[in-house]
C-alpha cells in the first residue's frame, strides 16, 4: 500500500457503497468510470470494493484463476498477481473463470438486494410531490448518482427521470379519468404550469386535456393487443399519439378497460 495506507483504509471502508465517485483523488461525474481509469485507479476501485465500477471492467487473480467484479467480497488479492480486463470475455480468452460468489457475468441488478433498494427508489419517486433530483435519490440511497442511473435503467427499463414523468402522466391520467377539472388534474399531477401541461398532452395523452376528461369525446382510437411476458397487452392510440398502455390477463377484459376509460370515443 502507498503512503498514507492508513488514511486510504478508513476511507476506503465508508466509500465502498457510495460508489466510485466517493474514492479520493477521483472527480465526481457521471462519466462511465471504465472511460477514465487507469490501472491504479481500478485497484483502488477494488480495495474500496466499488459497486459503481461493476460492469466497467473485471479483475483476475493469477493464482487463483478467477476474475471478480471490483465489488467482490473476498479477500483482496496481492496487487502483483492481479490483471485488469475491460470485460469478462477477455478474461475468458485469457484461461479465467468467473467467480461464484461475486457472478461477474450475470446482468447488473440480477440479485434480490439490488432489486429491493431499486424499488425503494422508485416508491421515492412516487411519494414525491415534486420529483425527485438523481443527486438526492443516489444520496438517500447511498450509492454514487452515476451508479444509481445505470443500476436502476437496467432493472426498470428507464432512468429515474424518466421513471418520474411516467408517474406525472399517470397521475393526469387517473385524475382526467375521474371526472376532475384539467386545473385540478394539473396541480394533483404535479404540473408548474398550464402551458407546460398543453406541452406534454398530446405526448402523454395522445388527446387535449378536456377531450380525456371528457372521456374521449370526439376522438377516434385505434387498439390492438398482444401477448407478452406478463399476459396479454393493449396498446391504444389517437391520430396524435398513444392513449393508453394496459395489461392484463384477457383481451375482453382489456377492451373493456379501455371503453371504461374512452366510454365516449369511437373505438
Amino acid at each position: 500500500m502507498r503512503a498514507g495506507g492508513a488514511e486510504f483504509d478508513r476511507k476506503k471502508r465508508s466509500a465502498g457503497r457510495r460508489g466510485f465517485a466517493s474514492l479520493p483523488d477521483v472527480a465526481a461525474t457521471n462519466e462511465p468510470p471504465g472511460k477514465r481509469m487507469d490501472d491504479a485507479a481500478k485497484w483502488r476501485a477494488v480495495c474500496a470494493r466499488d459497486a459503481g465500477c461493476d460492469g466497467h471492467f473485471v479483475f483476475a487473480v493469477r493464482t487463483t484463476g478467477i476474475y471478480c467484479r471490483p465489488s467482490c467480497g473476498a479477500r483482496r488479492p496481492n496487487r502483483a498477481n492481479v490483471r485488469f480486463f475491460a470485460e469478462a470475455a477477455a478474461a475468458r480468452r485469457e484461461g479465467f473463470r468467473a467467480c461464484r460468489r461475486c457472478r461477474p457475468d450475470a446482468r447488473v441488478g440480477d440479485d434480490a438486494a439490488t432489486r429491493a433498494w431499486v424499488v425503494a427508489v422508485c416508491r421515492r419517486i412516487e411519494a414525491a410531490e415534486v420529483p425527485p433530483t438523481l443527486a438526492e435519490l443516489a444520496a438517500h440511497a447511498g450509492y454514487s448518482p452515476f451508479h444509481l442511473q445505470r443500476t436502476f435503467r437496467a432493472v426498470v427499463g428507464t432512468t429515474p427521470r424518466g421513471y418520474a414523468l411516467a408517474v406525472r402522466a399517470e397521475r393526469l391520467r387517473s385524475a382526467l379519468a375521474r371526472g376532475e377539472c384539467v386545473t385540478a388534474a394539473q396541480q394533483r399531477a404535479g404540473y408548474a404550469s398550464s402551458s407546460r401541461l398543453h406541452a406534454d398532452a398530446e405526448r402523454v395523452l395522445g388527446m387535449q386535456p378536456r377531450r380525456a376528461k371528457s372521456g374521449g369525446a370526439g376522438e377516434r382510437i385505434g387498439f390492438l393487443t398482444a401477448p407478452c411476458t406478463l399476459g396479454r397487452v393493449l396498446v391504444a392510440a389517437t391520430e396524435r399519439g398513444l392513449c393508453a398502455v394496459l395489461l392484463g390477463d384477457a383481451d375482453a377484459t382489456l377492451q373493456r378497460e379501455l371503453a371504461e376509460r374512452f366510454p365516449r370515443a369511437e373505438r
